[in-house]
């Protein structure tokens, strides 16, 4: 087996490895399907290559991308960090034996799942024999009107790039990035994305995210890079990087650096733009030295007008995301 480990670093990057890992989990859906296409049933498409198997505690079979995801924290939604597969660790209560008062905890109710997300639950449920058989049959009017609902929930209502993904993770995959106090505009910058993965132990804790998924390959082949290329998220891969290169130093990275079309839209002073390109510039060729081979993922053929006219970030993303995929063809 020659595997294969995804990263994935950065907002706009996780919305496209969302779109990515979607159209993997279909190819996976019609090579089981009896009633697919042949051309689906390619016994040379080994899924493996990007996907491992595991098991958890109760002894269910699992099969999760090889992946680790980089983002802000909170950038999940209402997808826990550590996956749906695997059981919550509660957080232990830690009594502060320096305070003699009393102690209040405030806690934000957790994010409800969109209709998306709840009807592949219910999906789930009925494949493992939890829904009724006459259940089913009766809600076939609602569960189209439902779909309808679906339909527009992905157009219009999606917040997070968790929102739309089909796929389960493991709970080695997803990272949050805590501590920053910075929202995505003010982390706009290469020497933010540095600091902040030297910071709070987050380099040392990413680099064991990774080294878990590729102690487990027999023989890796190579470390796929899905990263944004501007704003502090570059910082953060080029150091990402320079730790698998010292670290791997034989295992091959090939670099999608992916650029966000709603970054040039932005009204800008020319003394920021210049700001914003000599970081871009330093970014690149950072990156570009750490890696086999670089590809920028952008829509080029698109100029400002055409561009504002894909009303959706998520549009924006699945062309890019396509872009990728017939490159990896």
């Amino acid at each position: 087996m020659r595997e294969i480990v995804t990263i994935q670093i950065g907002n706009y990057a996780n919305f496209i490895g969302s779109h990515f890992w979607n159209f993997q989990d279909e190819l996976l859906g019609l090579a089981e399907s009896p009633e697919s296409d042949q051309v689906f049933k390619n016994h040379s498409l080994d899924m493996d290559v990007l996907y491992r198997t595991g098991e958890t505690q109760q002894g269910l079979l699992t099969y999760t991308p090889r992946m680790v995801s980089v983002n802000f924290q909170g950038s999940l939604g209402s997808v826990s960090s550590r996956g749906s597969l695997y059981n919550q660790i509660q957080a232990k209560n830690m009594d502060v034996m320096t305070w003699k008062g009393r102690v209040t905890t405030h806690a934000s109710e957790p994010l409800r799942r969109n209709l998306f997300l709840q009807s592949l639950s219910e999906e789930e449920q009925e494949i493992v024999g939890k829904a009724n058989d006459l259940d089913n049959v009766n809600n076939n009017s609602p569960a189209e009107i439902q779909d309808k609902y679906i339909v527009e929930c992905l157009e219009s209502d999606v917040q997070y790039w968790t929102d739309f993904s089909k796929v389960h993770y493991h709970p080695q995959s997803l990272y949050e990035l805590s501590g920053l106090w910075a929202d995505i505009q003010e982390f706009d910058n290469y020497g933010l994305g540095k600091e902040a993965f030297c910071g709070h132990q987050h380099g040392e804790e990413i680099d064991d995210r990774l080294r878990f998924f590729v102690e487990e390959c027999d023989h890796i082949q190579g470390i796929q890079c899905v990263v944004d290329d501007a704003g502090g998220f570059s910082g953060v891969s080029a150091m990402f990087l320079e730790s698998i290169a010292d670290e791997y130093p034989n295992v091959p990275v090939i670099l999608y650096n992916a650029r966000n079309p709603s970054l040039h839209m932005d009204s800008e002073g020319r003394k920021q733009a210049i700001s914003h390109y000599l970081h871009d510039a330093v970014s690149f060729s950072r990156l570009s030295e750490l890696c086999k081979l670089i590809i920028p993922v952008e829509l080029p053929s698109f100029s400002a007008l055409k561009t504002k006219s894909l009303t959706t970030p998520v549009q924006c993303m699945r062309l890019q995301c396509t872009h990728l995929l017939s490159l990896l063809g």
